[in-house]
């Protein structure tokens, strides 16, 4: 967070300046608020004249900062957030897949918004407010020892009381927040799987049941909420009879100089009204201390995050370099000896070798959870190997390790068939901005998706809406592999990407595509004999193995497969 306020350091001083202009202000009233009173009680015309103008006059003129206040406030708290937002955001979008995988999203979503926002707030309000504290603190503390040392004293004698009781209950609100962010980053879970398979919950008539577990976790966080404000209570009532006490010796003392003629009735005024400052102030610095402490902990689980490792951008240009050759020599892609794991989890499989070139068909065959879909992820670096190299090459040229760099020379359709909101065309531009809509309707074509795209109600500016659920499990299929061609990448992944097509339709694009592109290299995973039957070579993984079958053990597979 001192990271962040280094970072904006002019914004949030001249946010702090702002808010530390209401503090004087109010200082200033209540001085010309004494010089009223004792006008008035001294029947001067000139100075009761005098000091209404003055105090009409700090009145206005703190009507106008305030709006001035007001409008900066909202303009500095939205750029800075929104920028400090947005760093955290795109922190955890570079971080490494493989460890993020082990957040879940409604999780992550809560990090970034709800965690987030209260470590801006603490960022945009904790400076700002010890500046106006300690200004009026400061500067109530020094009216008062001028005019009179021990009402001063009187008025901060609960002073060492509050700051015991604040340091007992810090430990306890500690455990109360940390538990609340759990709670409220669970409920978040909850209701985005609630809402991402609303179309399973109906299907299987589970809709009572959310709706019953959704009242049990708001009732849950509510018996949190009810046991942490019962405790707040009572530290509150504590620390509000300590102040009522400090403010009725305030008062009396005040009343007894008074009587004793020792001051005047502006200075009575005035002692009771800094008494008040001088106990609100120190409150106000006690008050700090949670809200810092909750900061503290937001910052942590966004920490938890942000410093896991990130992915390598150091061969981005060599990822470049070969996606250029590509264009006249294609790509090759191999794996040697090559071990991986699920973090201290047994081995997916060891040992493994793969060879795929350009023009070629690679199919991935086995079991499901075998470890199919995790090699492509390996082939895109999202995952690390144990052992070995997984490496990518220009034929001809040397061989370079795969990471994030050389993630540009791959398109992937994984399983899911993954459509965001907007329209076809904002879907295929994700991948190419300046894509023309006939270079949309030619990958569309190639997807064998132009057909049922033409006849919709807008062509392609049609709505997609969320989850691409307006369209079939095949015309998905369709659309997803149609923005991946889009690309014109060397490397094709496709997981299970055919698998709701007819096997005339899929044996139809996989066709198209290789005539796209002669020397684009193909690897897919499948359990049909229409698509294994075009590939170059096949490599089954099954139990920890990894290895080249042919055509008599491709068909044994394939058999077991449907006795399965």
């Amino acid at each position: 967070m001192g990271g962040y306020v280094r970072k904006y350091w002019l914004l949030i001083g001249l946010y702090t300046l702002i808010g530390a202009s209401g503090s004087l202000m109010g200082l200033g009233t209540s001085l010309l608020s004494r010089n009223l009173v004792d006008s008035v009680t001294g029947d001067s015309t000139v100075k009761i004249l005098a000091s209404a103008l003055g105090y009409a006059g700090v009145g206005l003129f703190q009507l106008v900062i305030s709006a001035l206040r007001t409008r900066l406030s909202m303009r500095i708290t939205m750029k800075v957030g929104n920028k400090i937002r947005s760093d955290i955001f795109a922190q955890i979008l570079r971080t490494e897949w493989e460890h993020l995988s082990q957040f879940s999203s409604g999780d992550l979503l809560y990090r970034i918004n709800g965690d987030t926002s209260v470590v801006v707030n603490n960022i945009l309000t904790y400076l700002p407010n010890v500046a106006s504290i300690l200004i009026s603190f400061g500067g109530a503390f020094w009216v008062m020892m001028q005019n009179d040392p021990w009402m001063a004293l009187i008025a901060l004698a609960g002073a060492p009381i509050s700051f015991l009781s604040t340091r007992f209950s810090m430990r306890k609100m500690r455990e109360f927040q940390k538990k609340q962010m759990e709670l409220q980053s669970h409920k978040t879970v909850f209701n985005q799987e609630a809402l991402q398979n609303m179309q399973m919950i109906k299907a299987f008539g589970l809709v009572d049941y959310f709706i019953q577990q959704y009242a049990e976790v708001q009732d849950q966080s509510l018996e949190y909420a009810m046991v942490q404000n019962t405790f707040q209570s009572k530290m509150t009532i504590l620390t509000g009879l300590i102040g009522q006490l400090i403010g009725y010796a305030c008062y009396g003392f005040a009343v007894f100089r008074l009587w004793q003629g020792q001051i005047t009735y502006g200075t009575m005024t005035l002692f009771v009204s800094m008494a008040t400052s001088l106990r609100g102030s120190f409150s106000g610095v006690l008050n700090l201390l949670p809200a810092a402490m909750r900061a503290g902990i937001s910052a942590g689980r966004i920490m938890e995050v942000v410093q896991l490792p990130r992915e390598s951008e150091e061969d981005l240009e060599k990822g470049r370099i070969m996606l250029e050759r590509a264009r006249r020599t294609g790509v090759q892609v191999e794996m040697r000896d090559v071990s991986v794991a699920y973090g201290d989890n047994g081995p997916v499989y060891t040992h493994a070798n793969l060879l795929a070139r350009p023009g070629e068909i690679i199919g991935l065959i086995g079991p499901s959870g075998q470890g199919k879909t995790t090699t492509l992820r390996v082939l895109l670096g999202l995952y690390h190997t144990q052992e070995g190299q997984v490496m990518v090459a220009n034929p001809g040229s040397e061989m370079e390790p795969v990471s994030a760099g050389t993630r540009c020379l791959f398109s992937y359709i994984p399983q899911g068939n993954t459509l965001f909101s907007g329209t076809i065309a904002d879907n295929m531009r994700m991948l190419r901005p300046d894509a023309s809509d006939q270079e949309i309707i030619e990958a569309l074509q190639t997807a064998d998706a132009w057909e049922f795209v033409e006849k919709l109600e807008e062509g392609i500016d049609t709505q997609v809406r969320e989850g691409g659920n307006r369209f079939s499990e095949g015309q998905k299929q369709r659309l997803s592999i149609a923005r991946a061609l889009l690309l014109h990448t060397p490397v094709l992944l496709l997981d299970e990407a055919t698998s709701a097509l007819d096997m005339a339709t899929e044996r139809r694009v996989l066709h198209n595509i290789l005539r796209r592109d002669p020397l684009q290299t193909i690897l897919v995973t499948a359990h049909r004999p229409s698509v294994l039957s075009m590939c170059n070579r096949v490599y089954k993984i099954q139990d920890g193995r990894f290895e080249e079958v042919n055509d008599a053990e491709i068909q044994a597979f394939l058999q077991g497969d449907k006795t399965t």
